[in-house]
């Protein structure tokens, strides 16, 4: 099984890094291996908190591959995890945790995935460095897009 973890600071207020992260029904828009989403089974929970299912379709060097995730959004907690329904994978959860800075927004992405075929296995391992950075350089580039300039919350974030 692998794990990793990486951070990185966006100049956004946490509500607005938390609808970037939240937001998975974008995610082909600006994640290039994420070719397809669907979102569906969009419930309102306890709290705030809401959940759904995402059926997403990954490219990635001629390998195509399909997944689903229930996904549990938590904007008091700054939290959005999402965990394996069904796919390729023996073992998948991803949490994103924000947390308010005095400029912006830290954003980590923890992972923790097996896949079910070695070969693949192998093949994310050897990548995944790569993977994580170039998702959150997605990440970094889309907030960009959509924000155009680092907006300030009323804490001053």
């Amino acid at each position: 099984m692998a794990h990793f973890s990486k951070s990185v600071r966006l100049p956004y207020t946490p509500e607005q890094a938390f609808e970037l992260v939240s937001d998975i029904r974008r995610y082909p828009d600006f994640i290039k291996w994420i070719t397809a989403m669907r979102v569906s089974e969009e419930e309102a929970l306890d709290e705030g908190r809401s959940s759904c299912l995402g059926d997403a379709v990954i490219g990635f060097k001629g390998f195509v591959e399909r997944f689903s995730t229930r996904v549990v959004k938590d904007p008091a907690a700054g939290t959005v995890v999402a965990s394996l329904v069904k796919g390729p994978f023996r073992r998948l959860r991803a949490e994103w945790r924000l947390t308010p800075q005095e400029r912006g927004t830290d954003v980590r992405l923890d992972i923790d995935y097996d896949f079910k075929n070695p070969f693949i296995g192998m093949l994310a391992a050897a990548n995944h460095d790569l993977a994580v950075d170039r998702i959150l350089s997605a990440f970094l580039d889309e907030g960009r897009r959509r924000y155009s300039a680092p907006q300030t919350g009323p804490l001053g974030v």
